[in-house]
């Protein structure tokens, strides 16, 4: 730390040392043992080499440096995000579908477990009348139609 003069004309040590010295000479004569113990940011050259140092490489100067990569990271990492943003926005619109899909089934069973009792009551009655009845051919058909897409859409949902 360097000595410095005080409002007084008197100097002291460092900052917060006591204006105490008539001259910067008696001031730095007292705190010699401070010049030899300064501390070197390299660690092996001494305070003055490094200050030299300093001054012939003008290390303080701060130059902006650029990685040419910059620009692309920061592209590739707005495209990711904006495709995780969607990928969130399917996922959530693919729960709904499963949801409402799932209620779909429950319902479509609850509707065939009656048609088909209907069916049967409405075949045995034909038979035991003798007359063919469109509509049984065709409920029949949606049945098995039901089925098919029902395990295929089980499929799917495992």
């Amino acid at each position: 730390m360097p000595c410095t003069k005080c409002k007084d004309d008197k100097y002291k040590w460092g900052k917060t040392g006591e204006c105490e010295y008539a001259t910067k000479e008696a001031c730095e004569s007292a705190n010699h043992k401070y010049n030899k113990m300064q501390p070197t940011p390299l660690g092996k050259k001494s305070y003055e080499e490094y200050e030299k140092e300093l001054k012939e490489y003008n290390l303080s100067k701060v130059e902006r440096v650029e990685l040419a990569g910059i620009k692309e990271l920061e592209e590739y990492e707005f495209e990711l995000s904006k495709g995780i943003d969607e990928l969130m926005q399917f996922a959530t619109d693919a729960r709904e579908a499963i949801a409402k899909g799932v209620r779909e089934l429950t319902r479509l069973d609850a509707v065939k477990k009656v048609a088909t009792r209907i069916l049967g009551d409405t075949q045995e009655a034909a038979k035991e009348l003798g007359v063919k009845v469109p509509q049984i051919e065709k409920l029949e058909r949606m049945i098995k139609a039901y089925e098919q897409q029902k395990k295929s859409l089980t499929k799917v949902l495992k």
